[in-house]
């Protein structure tokens, strides 16, 4: 007898090829049969009517920061995704910083203190490979963040020592199961580092047979040379690798360079390299205001003294003239999503909160920046959408949310975090036609599979894990916008991880089916 069977539906296997009706049975976590008329199972589905594609692989996210404090991962399933890759833009879980302390840190009463875990690699990995989850989760270890445990945040090159001790760190996460490496050059202290030090450290990658990925140094005026560095980390190293979330932002003239970056993706690839990027479905990025509305070399001197600078009136003003120097004078592109200590601008726009204030833009961001302790994300609308549409029906181009696990009472986030591949299915596929639909399912499936090394994913075969979306593809669709970002999707019947129902009509069932995949046997 099987454990499940899913019958009638259009069957998407993940390759790109095309579609096909049939039976799938499942037992033991497996996809052991596909056929048609196939029967005696423990549970049936009918899928009639409704597309069975594999479970949906999240290429870019941030949610192993997430993986002692919100294990259900709820808005992952809610969306179709069954497995994503955390540690990107250089910041991991692990290894702990350097200045780190143990109060900033939670006990819990499975596994005790996350300071305590986050000091040793081995303790740490061996709790995680236990922990049980709502959606799966791989895991990249942050070169920001090894830079941070061994020199913290200044802004130099390392020594040889340190060098050697940023390597040696990397080496035992990756012998320990970390999947590879991530880069975030835009953000402190990883855009401190030269390119030198990013090829040494890709090489020991390179070792294990890993991945790189990167937020590169510039997504506006100097795009193409900070992916030209990029891809020029990868040639030196000999690794593959990802460009993360590819855009190009800022002002509108930048519009259109991702036609040059691709074509500078198709040429490295053609050159015998090994180069994709990601990309989500949005026209605004989010990321923190200080690392948008502060010079990156102020970063350095660490979020205790940036705030008490930003009561210096002289500081204030040097800050206030570089940003009317960088971003001019308006600021209705930029809405603040997080900011624990001012509440009541949350979901604002910039403009919204300075007449609330009572000052102009750039103070108004200032002051956040400062009563939020240097805490305060936005989302920034610079983008446009023909940039998007070129970026997703581009061959090497995989979807990923760029979004972490967002508390349930969170009254703003970017909702990519719970709408991303709904939005694509919907909005992108059937609405504006950017590419056919098993195209579109080969990149959220099958191809992440292959760049991130996940064998038994990705494919509706036989002898795949069992890890399978059922949606209806004439209806679904995100809900999540940027007024309301909980709104789950529609259109996406059932979720199955390992053989289990995890969410039905985009609604998570608290099942923790899934788990931290681990490359310990390569």
């Amino acid at each position: 007898m099987f454990d499940l069977i899913i019958k009638n539906g259009k069957i998407i296997d993940g390759t790109g090829s095309p579609s096909y009706f049939s039976d799938v049975a499942v037992k033991d976590g497996k996809i052991v049969k596909i056929g048609k008329g196939l029967s005696d199972a423990a549970k049936t589905i009918d899928a009639t009517g409704l597309c069975v594609v594999p479970g949906f692989i999240d290429s870019h996210s941030h949610s192993d920061h997430q993986v002692f404090s919100r294990p259900d991962m709820d808005v992952k399933a809610e969306q179709g995704i069954t497995v994503s890759i955390g540690g990107q833009c250089g910041g991991s879980d692990f290894p702990l910083s350097k200045t780190a302390k143990r109060e900033e840190y939670k006990d819990y009463e499975e596994f005790g203190n996350e300071y305590d875990l986050k000091k040793d690699a081995d303790k740490y990995y061996d709790v995680i490979k236990k922990r049980r989850l709502g959606s799966g989760l791989v895991m990249l270890t942050g070169h920001g963040t090894i830079r941070r445990a061994v020199m913290g945040v200044e802004n130099r090159a390392p020594t040889p020592e340190e060098l050697e001790k940023m390597k040696a760190i990397l080496r035992k996460c990756l012998s320990r199961g970390s999947l590879g490496l991530s880069f975030g050059l835009y953000y402190a202290p990883g855009s401190y580092a030269s390119t030198e030090e990013c090829v040494e450290m890709a090489k020991v990658v390179s070792e294990f047979g890993g991945v790189i990925a990167a937020h590169i140094r510039d997504e506006a005026e100097d795009f193409a040379k900070a992916a030209k560095e990029f891809i020029s980390i990868v040639r030196q190293a000999k690794v593959r690798g990802v460009m993360s979330h590819h855009k190009a932002a800022g002002s509108m003239e930048n519009w259109g360079k991702v036609t040059h970056t691709l074509r500078m993706i198709d040429e490295a690839n053609a050159e015998g390299l090994e180069v994709y990027c990601d990309v989500y479905p949005y026209v605004a990025s989010s990321t923190s205001l200080a690392a948008t509305f502060l010079p990156n070399k102020e970063l350095a001197r660490g979020n205790d003294a940036l705030i008490k600078l930003l009561d210096d009136p002289a500081y204030r003003a040097e800050m206030h003239k570089w940003n009317e120097d960088f971003w001019g004078t308006d600021y209705s592109w930029v809405k603040v999503t997080s900011c624990e200590a001012l509440p009541q601008y949350k979901g604002l726009f910039v403009p919204e909160i300075a007449k609330m204030h009572g000052k102009d833009e750039i103070d108004t961001i200032l002051d956040i920046m400062k009563e939020c302790r240097m805490d305060g994300n936005a989302c920034y609308f610079t983008m446009c959408e023909e940039d998007l549409m070129t970026v997703l029906a581009h061959p090497r181009a995989m979807i990923g949310t760029d979004g972490s696990i967002p508390s349930p009472d969170a009254k703003s986030y970017h909702p990519r975090s719970r709408g991303t591949f709904p939005r694509v299915l919907g909005r992108y596929v059937r609405e504006r036609g950017v590419t056919t639909l098993p195209e579109m399912i080969r990149k959220m499936t099958s191809m992440p599979a292959r760049v991130y090394g996940l064998k038994t994913k990705g494919l509706i075969w036989e002898n795949m894990d069992a890890d399978i979306c059922i949606f209806d593809e004439n209806k679904i669709i995100d809900r999540a916008d940027f007024n309301d970002c909980h709104a789950r999707a529609e259109g996406l019947s059932y979720v199955i991880i390992n053989g289990e129902v995890v969410a039905e009509n985009a609604v998570y069932n608290g099942k923790r089916e899934a788990k931290v995949i681990l490359f310990e046997d390569r």
